[in-house]
């Protein structure tokens, strides 16, 4: 696994070099654990940032509940003009008269100022929605994951897929290769007719044109995946997993839907955005309470060391009907979110029944699907048997190859929808990130 990670981060910091032309053994777990990490899909580095935006705000909604700390220290020299400044009226004292200015003198002071806010529950209630919004963005990057993973999981589903069909297709060409030479070598001794040698050939070519279109829908796959991954679409990507099928991979309905309901990131994120307005609300409430603030200074005022300490509360009389409309506003988005809950839970619970339906019906086709390739298998053999013996020509033996090819591909697409079945019941339960192959 390290080795793997070393060998990717390495494409990732130089795309273009040789590097990137070296193969990658990759299995799905590993795949969804390459996306769904915080610098894999784009989407979840978006979600990511968002929520790192939203633990900065709540940081700065904190800051303002502590006590606000500043220093300043200062010399200026002042010359004043008292006569402009009012200072021009008689002193009634004989022979003193107020001088016209003063100065200059110099000024020096040296301080430290503490402001705190003593009482503000609208405030300590904003903090608290701020904490559930981000509470919400962690969910929503959990959403993303999912997304993400379930993306991945298909996209890696679609490339097994390619790569099963270029399998069976190459299993074709071998076997009608052999069955072109047999034909040739029975043409050669006047044993068969060139029909046959004909009708091989065309068998031939047809499989080499299917798996020609095999191998383009592997790279098409592959390239979709690269760009799930990030990584450079150089990369060549060798699938660690195959299809599989097992008739005990099949959870029961019921619990399903109880993990949906405490996995989904979608209802978690509700539920955070329901507790955000609630908060929202009662800080709007909370906003016709008095706000106490406590305050001071304290420093040398040209050698005199000097001190304000004060209490004050600020209140609103009126604001024009704001706070009333905003009370309005998160009243109906605490409605808005009850409302969404219960939509999502029923959304929720019909995406699980039915890919909990779709992975039954995948598991029934999956054995008879199996079922068939064996006996098309056997029926295969024994036309191969009949002709080698000379009973009978090489159409039936075309035949029974074509049945077993479309047999085979039958069996591939069915064993794609079954571990397309899984990943989409994952999908809905909320546990896609956890995906592996079986």
């Amino acid at each position: 696994m390290k080795s793997l990670y070393r060998i990717l981060a390495m494409l990732c910091v130089f795309p273009g070099s040789c590097v990137a032309q070296q193969a990658v053994r990759l299995s799905l777990s590993q795949a969804i654990a390459m996306a769904t990490s915080p610098n894999g899909n784009a989407s979840v580095q978006l979600a990511n940032a968002a929520a790192q935006v939203a633990g900065a705000h709540l940081a700065y909604a904190h800051s303002l509940l502590l006590p606000l700390i500043e220093a300043s220290v200062g010399e200026s020299n002042l010359t004043r003009n008292l006569a402009a400044e009012g200072f021009n009226f008689p002193t009634g004292v004989p022979n003193f008269t107020i001088p016209a200015q003063v100065g200059p003198f110099n000024n020096f002071d040296a301080r430290v100022t503490m402001t705190q806010n003593v009482f503000d529950l609208s405030a300590l209630h904003r903090a608290r929605g701020l904490r559930a919004n981000l509470d919400a963005a962690k969910a929503n990057v959990n959403l993303h994951r999912e997304l993400s993973a379930a993306q991945v999981a298909h996209d890696y589903l679609v490339a097994l897929r390619a790569d099963s069909s270029m399998e069976a297709a190459q299993a074709a060409i071998n076997e009608s290769e052999a069955l072109l030479k047999t034909a040739q070598d029975r043409a050669d001794t006047g044993k068969a007719p060139e029909l046959e040698v004909t009708r091989a050939k065309l068998t031939l070519l047809a499989d080499q044109r299917k798996l020609s279109a095999a191998q383009n829908d592997s790279v098409q796959a592959k390239l979709h995946l690269l760009e799930d991954l990030g990584l450079s679409y150089a990369t060549e990507l060798q699938l660690a997993d195959h299809l599989t099928f097992a008739t005990d991979d099949v959870p029961d309905v019921e619990a399903a839907v109880a993990t949906a309901f405490q996995s989904r990131p979608e209802l978690q994120e509700n539920r955070e955005r329901k507790v955000e307005a609630h908060a929202n609300d009662i800080a709007n409430r909370d906003g016709w309470l008095p706000v106490v603030t406590g305050y001071g200074d304290v420093g040398p005022l040209d050698g005199v060391v000097t001190h304000t300490v004060g209490v004050s509360a600020r209140i609103t009389v009126f604001d024009g009907g704001r706070r009333g409309a905003e009370r309005a506003e998160t009243t109906a988005m605490v409605r808005e979110s009850e409302i969404r809950e219960r939509d999502l839970r029923r959304k929720i619970e019909l995406e699980v029944r039915s890919a909990h339906a779709a992975l039954k019906a995948a598991a029934a086709q999956a054995v008879e699907s199996q079922m068939a390739l064996k006996l098309s298998g056997d029926e295969l053999a024994e036309a191969q048997r009949r002709f080698e013996a000379g009973v009978i020509g090489n159409s039936e033996v075309v035949e029974a190859q074509t049945r077993s090819a479309q047999a085979q591909d039958d069996l591939i697409g069915v064993l794609f929808n079954w571990n397309q079945a899984r990943v989409d019941l994952a999908e809905a339960t909320g546990t896609a990130s956890t995906l592996s192959m079986r």
